[in-house]
């Protein structure tokens, strides 16, 4: 009749409050809080803003090319680059990692493929922002400078 069993943590998915749907594709870094979904295409970093409680929703279709931050996670596309998730990270099915995960709770279905190294963050450690790598000096501004 009762279970000794544990519920497995979920995230709560009311409604998210930015989506960037499967015609679109964004290139540039993104800044977001509250939720958001993402179905289309992203290259440049997607961060969360710092001291919010943020859910980032990657769906099948989903691509993000650059490091990733949210405070919870449900990824069901594909990630190139280091993802940073502060609470809950589920990786569905579908979910393709290449780069490493940093976590505190982690949800993994069968399925899913992460090409990098898994890292738990302890309870007693605060709160990380992002570090970005520096971006690239073009071409055009380093043949300006050497003239």
């Amino acid at each position: 009749m009762f279970s000794n069993k544990k519920k497995a943590p979920q995230v709560a998915v009311d409604k998210f409050s930015s989506l960037l749907s499967g015609n679109l594709a964004l290139v540039g870094d993104l800044e977001f809080e509250e939720g958001l979904k993402v179905q289309g295409c992203i290259k440049g970093n997607v961060t969360h803003k710092p001291g919010t409680s943020s859910l980032l929703a990657l769906g099948a279709e989903g691509r993000i090319e650059g490091n990733v931050s949210s405070y919870d996670a449900l990824i069901d596309g594909t990630i190139v680059g280091d993802l940073y998730v502060e609470h809950l990270l589920e990786l569905h099915s579908n979910a393709r990692i290449v780069g490493n995960i940093s976590y505190r709770q982690l949800s993994m279905e069968n399925g899913a493929s992460v090409d990098g190294k898994l890292t738990r963050l302890g309870e007693g450690e605060s709160r990380k922002t992002l570090e970005l790598p520096a971006p690239p000096v073009r071409a055009v501004e380093q043949s300006a400078d050497s003239a």
